[in-house]
């Protein structure tokens, strides 16, 4: 592959050819992209598969951009082989740099297509009030858990103790009853009487669902693995 633009070393063209493909690229889609947002939700590391006709030779050409906030590198190849290779040497070696968020998660690509690199998650579902109410109500030991539904989308569920993986479990029956300073005591405690119990029933049953968001995405990291390359 040839480098067209590179601040790290010399191109191996003409500027003009240079900006000419960096035209042709700014106004067509990608047909490959991996990309990666920051904290404020602006992409700011991208690689992306490009392909066109070459400025004065009218040849098939494949490019690969790649940009991150030090680094900007596109070299195009006539080869889609060897430009499909270069595309996921990048993204492999940027995922292999990867560390750990705010929240204390792994970092993710918010884009990407190549296996074995972590990709984004799936839109998740946030714990509400009613199921917070549902465990209360549910008999023997039940838990709320992360599950996949038949589409393999995430669902939230309600099953028992003893027969959920504790690594998807988001919230337990005894630990809405702490939160709420409430135990059984002498009789089981259903919502009905926690409502009668607790000043301000609905806003803590609310506030204890909002707080599981995090017990949410942690399990969602153990369902949605990294795929084998």
């Amino acid at each position: 592959m040839r480098n067209v633009i590179s601040i790290s070393t010399s191109a191996d063209v003409s500027e003009e050819y240079a900006e000419q493909v960096e035209r042709l690229i700014a106004v067509q889609p990608a047909q490959r992209e991996t990309t990666q947002v920051n904290q404020w939700g602006q992409t700011d590391y991208h690689v992306r598969l490009h392909t066109y006709e070459a400025p004065g030779s009218g040849e098939t050409m494949w490019a690969v951009d790649y940009s991150d906030p030090a680094i900007r590198e596109l070299e195009e190849t006539g080869s889609r082989e060897e430009a499909d290779a270069r595309y996921e040497e990048l993204v492999r070696d940027s995922a292999e740099n990867l560390g750990i968020d705010d929240d204390g998660f792994q970092e993710r690509f918010a884009v990407t297509d190549v296996d074995g690199v972590p990709g984004p998650l799936p839109e998740l579902p946030d714990v509400d009030a009613e199921q917070v109410d549902d465990l209360l109500d549910e008999e023997g030991a039940p838990v709320l858990y992360l599950a996949l539904d038949d589409d393999g989308d995430p669902v939230l569920r309600i099953g028992q103790a003893d027969e959920t993986d504790s690594t998807v479990t988001v919230l337990t029956r005894l630990q809405v009853l702490d939160e709420l300073n409430l135990s059984d005591g002498d009789g089981r405690v259903t919502a009905e009487y926690a409502a009668r119990e607790v000043h301000d029933f609905a806003m803590q049953t609310s506030y204890i669902a909002h707080a599981q968001t995090a017990s949410v995405r942690r399990a969602a990291e153990l369902l949605f693995t990294v795929p084998a390359a």
